[in-house]
């Protein structure tokens, strides 16, 4: 149905199609992974899920589904590249986008232990994200012999994702007191709708339009690649990125604005944590997910200088981002994108 009203409005738009389409659909996805918060929030909290369990998982995960939505769209119509742009490209934007714009707000303050626990958490899978890449088997992937992640690495960062989140709710139990707990807890008290059945509403249309969304702004994503003359690799580290980043932005945007300078920053680190472990697990379970061939191991490399870069500028100076970093980290990330942009355009000079 998508693709018969996609090929009625070609006739239309002609060779702006791939503008709409993209933008209609990150329209979608962030909509969408709104309303699926909500509904299940409700649902969750009518089921008996204790309250820090959903603050903890349901609301972190919903900042990820629009990426686990567009990707399994890409996988699933050969795109694999791309899915591993968005994911490192996410990871990235988090840090330098989202910390960067959220500490020139005002200075972010960690006073979470539970928060000081996830930053060597994030390391040490970010750092496996790349072991993974390099002990997995080669693959077939148009013609190329590749790395990157099949089944059975996908199964293992599902198993992980599980591990952790078991950790992350045992921990957080032994001390409810923690900044970080309470911020999650009034955030998914914030989250809830009115009736069960306006969330069970709110759930399945929050899922239509995720679904429908990252149809949409794959099919967008991938035609603006073609006009564009670059690879689909460099559309899912930079424009695709931002876009399924936005949540994060919104959030910790707002998160700071009420002083919750500790979910703004676990926010992050969740988002990240959820982008390799989940959105990476579920996708190279159902497909093979490859690495750029060019500057794959390269952007894999950035994306752990900047996570390590993380861990001293928040517990360093007080355990305080000030502005001063926050700009830093902004700057890092338009550096870096600036660098993605003219290695494509201009290759010669690399």
């Amino acid at each position: 149905m998508l693709q018969s009203i996609i090929n009625s409005l070609n006739t239309t738009l002609g060779p702006a199609l791939p503008i709409f389409l993209f933008a209609v659909g990150c329209l979608l996805l962030l909509w969408g992974g709104h309303l699926l918060v909500k509904g299940a929030v409700t649902i969750a909290r009518r089921m008996g899920v204790p309250i820090l369990l959903i603050g903890l998982t349901v609301v972190a995960a919903g900042t990820s589904s629009p990426e686990l939505a567009f990707n399994i769209f890409a996988a699933w119509k050969g795109n694999g590249t791309m899915c591993f742009g968005n994911i490192v490209g996410s990871n990235i934007a988090n840090i330098g986008l989202v910390l960067g714009i959220s500490a020139l707000v005002g200075p972010l303050t960690v006073h979470s232990r539970l928060l000081r626990r996830e930053l060597p958490w994030l390391i040490g899978i970010t750092i496996l994200m790349l072991v993974l890449a390099w002990l997995g088997p080669m693959f077939s992937y148009r013609g190329q012999l590749v790395s990157g992640f099949t089944r059975w690495e996908g199964l293992l960062l599902l198993a992980l994702f599980c591990l952790i989140l078991w950790f992350w709710v045992r921990e957080s139990r032994k001390d409810a007191s923690d900044p970080l707990v309470r911020e999650a807890e009034e955030t998914a008290i914030a989250e809830a709708v009115g009736t069960l059945l306006g969330a069970w509403f709110a759930f399945m249309l929050g899922l239509a339009c995720l679904l429908a969304g990252g149809y949409l702004a794959k099919e967008g994503a991938v035609s603006f690649a073609r006009q564009l003359g670059i690879s689909e690799a460099l559309i899912g580290l930079t424009i695709v990125a931002i876009a399924t980043s936005l949540p994060e932005v919104i959030t910790s945007w707002i998160a700071c604005r009420k002083g919750y300078c500790d979910l703004a920053i676990g926010n992050v680190v969740g988002s990240n944590l959820f982008n390799i472990l989940l959105v990476l697990g579920v996708t190279s379970v159902g497909w093979d997910i490859p690495m750029p061939v060019q500057w794959g191991w390269f952007d894999l490399f950035a994306m752990l200088a900047m996570t390590i870069i993380l861990f001293p500028i928040a517990l360093t100076n007080k355990q305080r981002i000030t502005r001063i970093e926050g700009g830093m980290l902004l700057f890092a990330y338009v550096l870096y994108m600036t660098f993605s942009v003219l290695r494509e355009y201009f290759p010669d000079w690399f």
